[in-house]
């Protein structure tokens, strides 16, 4: 089986704020930089052969982090279907400023339909779980490590667990918490979910 580290990324200035970020491109804050700091650290024991990251500067921060303390060689692979989800019309707002500009837009089905100008859960859910489907497929019985977005998580955990769209449940990524699941054909263990006793002390 493949065991996958899902990996959000370490916190940002938006973050901080309340804002959407979606594909915006906001650096770590220097919060993310300890909390990124503080992943290495706590997974630079494991036995990770390989990093995938979202291009997003957020991630790939977060996943250089990790690389420098793992041994010399291990790659850093940037995949655009890691992204976050396109966000639209949202991007850069706070929910406040969402409520206010788009009085009708935001409501329990959003998440399926996407915000306006955005992706729909669809599209946001074919592109991770091909992304992570071929991951998977190009390392069998090892542990890889994936640097990606709350959005792109939550949805890929979705079509993993067979959950059903509408269903009102979510996965909670603090920035640089992990879940660790392995996988192998028409198999799925769910390890762990929301680890990061290494942010004890973080913000």
């Amino acid at each position: 089986m493949t065991t996958l580290m899902l990996i959000r990324h370490g916190r940002t200035a938006w973050n901080a704020e309340g804002r959407w970020q979606g594909q915006a491109d906001p650096p770590l804050d220097a919060i993310g930089l300890q909390q990124a700091e503080a992943l290495a650290a706590h997974l630079k024991a494991e036995p990770i052969t390989a990093i995938y990251s979202s291009p997003q500067i957020r991630a790939r921060q977060t996943a250089e982090a990790l690389a420098a303390a793992l041994p010399p060689g291990v790659p850093v692979i940037l995949d655009d279907r890691l992204k976050e989800r396109n966000i639209g019309a949202w991007e850069g707002l706070t929910m406040a400023e969402v409520h206010e500009r788009f009085p009708d837009g935001y409501h329990p089905e959003w998440w399926i339909n996407g915000a306006p100008g955005g992706e729909n859960l669809a599209e946001l859910t074919a592109r991770t779980a091909a992304a992570f489907g071929e991951i998977a497929a190009a390392h069998p019985e090892a542990a890889i490590a994936v640097v990606s977005h709350g959005g792109a998580l939550n949805a890929y955990l979705f079509d993993l667990l067979q959950i059903a769209p509408g269903k009102r449940v979510t996965f909670r990524f603090d920035n640089t918490a992990l879940a660790r699941i392995s996988v192998s054909p028409g198999r799925v263990h769910l390890i762990s979910l929301g680890e990061a006793p290494y942010l004890n002390g973080l913000v």
